[in-house]
């Protein structure tokens, strides 16, 4: 599999030179969470270049992987991104990191809580990334779903942290999570073994 992941990531090319810059950052640092990686971030520029999607929401920025990522797909397309983070320090750094990308007119950067902010915005959303804290995937779910234009998605990072023997505190909401959006008749899902697990899911209706 490594040889695979090799194989894969030696085609890609980051879409941005400030995403090089928050890898070292990340490999500095052992009090966050792991980026969404490379081949995630790569799978969700083209899902936005493909939609070309215009309005997108993420819960979770750590660092600004995920957020430059997203955002240089949007500045091709037009479009815009809300990006929610709780840590005062990683929105500071996000922040500072999607200056440098130059990408600070793509970005509505807020500071609070996920399950929060999301009773705060106002839809419909082409796409929405979840990556908070794990513990809110399921909470939150109903209002993504709402928030979510029809044929839109819902794309959720880590959904493999159970069969990937992460701590149950961690890995039984991921599972509880991906149970809830398979068996969800308004939703049809699906899960990339891509990163630590992606599942997508397109609202088909209300």
């Amino acid at each position: 599999m490594d040889k695979v992941k090799e194989y894969i990531d030696g085609f890609i090319d980051f879409d941005n030179k400030q995403l090089e810059e928050i890898c070292k950052q990340e490999e500095k640092r052992n009090d966050i969470r792991p980026s969404i990686g490379l081949e995630t971030g790569r799978f969700l520029g083209l899902l936005i270049r493909s939609m070309q999607a215009k309005r997108v929401m993420e819960f979770g920025t750590c660092l600004g992987y995920s957020t430059v990522w997203i955002a240089q797909a949007l500045k091709e397309t037009g479009g815009k991104l809300t990006s929610i983070e709780c840590d005062k320090e990683l929105y500071e750094t996000t922040k500072r990191n999607v200056e440098l990308a130059g990408l600070s007119d793509i970005v509505d950067l807020r500071l609070g809580n996920a399950s929060k902010i999301i009773n705060e915005v106002e839809g419909p959303f082409d796409i929405i990334l979840q990556d908070s804290d794990k513990a809110l995937y399921v909470p939150m779910l109903e209002k993504c779903i709402e928030l979510t234009r029809k044929n839109g998605l819902i794309i959720a990072d880590d959904v493999l942290f159970k069969p990937m023997g992460i701590p149950e505190v961690f890995s039984a909401p991921m599972d509880q999570y991906a149970k809830k959006v398979f068996s969800d008749k308004r939703l049809y899902t699906t899960i990339l073994p891509i990163g630590d697990g992606a599942s997508i899911s397109t609202k088909i209706c209300d």
